[in-house]
């Protein structure tokens, strides 16, 4: 497995290296500055991540529709699912690219870090060795990972909810059980209060957008609905001016 990551082993190796000995910082500082510039890189395909969601969330309503519509053929359900997507320019899988991409860092960090370990500089707060497990990270990793799922939570079957909020405990289970360097968990936990204070963020910018666009869009009806109002409450006026006029010249003519 080490020779066919190598290709992304060795880039995060010479880089990982290079934070350390230029910035004179700790391994674990090394670990937690890489994994900052690695989400910087993923910016981008983060806030895709997030719009497809946000999309996918008020798309909803139809989705359920086409559910309940074609639930005995379930190639038709495709179909038209397929369809539904294209015509509204969503991406089903848009959400899951940052954490695919991700998967393969991670896992070389794990070869990376079993292979050489760490030979000075390895302490970090409570952790006397980042080369060993940490029960307590482990806690940490979980407890962040749910406030990620929670946040980024948009699904509308209770069983799907569920399954995310499950989620970080199996894996946190799997991490007790295989004992993975406390390394590789300042990456994830790091990874984690990124994705937060970053959804936390693009929420933010992005129910700023949708409140200007709603405004924009109410603005230009609601301008035609005052000028036909005040069209309207002006035409009494006429019909009963004109009304008179045509009274006094009846009374003239007379």
């Amino acid at each position: 497995m080490y020779d066919r990551l190598s290709f992304i082993i060795d880039p995060l190796r010479s880089l990982l290296d290079g934070i350390h000995d230029n910035l004179g910082v700790s391994w674990a500082i090394s670990i937690i500055l890489l994994t900052i510039l690695i989400r910087i890189i993923l910016i981008p395909l983060t806030v895709k991540q997030f719009t497809s969601m946000r999309a996918m969330q008020k798309l909803q309503p139809k989705i359920k529709e086409l559910q309940a519509k074609y639930k005995d053929d379930k190639q038709k359900l495709n179909e038209e699912m397929m369809k539904f997507y294209r015509e509204n320019k969503v991406n089903p899988f848009g959400s899951c690219l940052p954490l695919l991409l991700q998967m393969p860092i991670f896992i070389s960090l794990y070869y990376m870090i079993r292979s050489n370990p760490f030979p000075d500089d390895y302490s970090f707060l409570w952790i006397s060795n980042i080369n060993d497990p940490s029960q307590l990270l482990v806690v940490f990793y979980m407890a962040t990972q749910f406030l990620s799922s929670l946040l980024m939570n948009t699904a509308v079957d209770k069983s799907q909810r569920m399954l995310m909020y499950i989620m970080p405990l199996g894996i946190g289970v799997m991490f007790f059980f295989y004992n993975f360097p406390a390394a590789l968990l300042i990456y994830w936990v790091t990874t984690n209060l990124w994705t937060i204070g970053q959804q936390l963020v693009v929420k933010r910018i992005l129910n700023a957008k949708e409140s200007r666009e709603e405004a924009v869009a109410l603005a230009v009806p609601g301008g035609a609905v005052v000028e036909k109002a005040a069209k309207i409450a002006q035409a009494p006026k006429a019909q009963k001016s004109g009304g008179k006029s045509g009274g006094k010249s009846k009374k003239k003519r007379r």
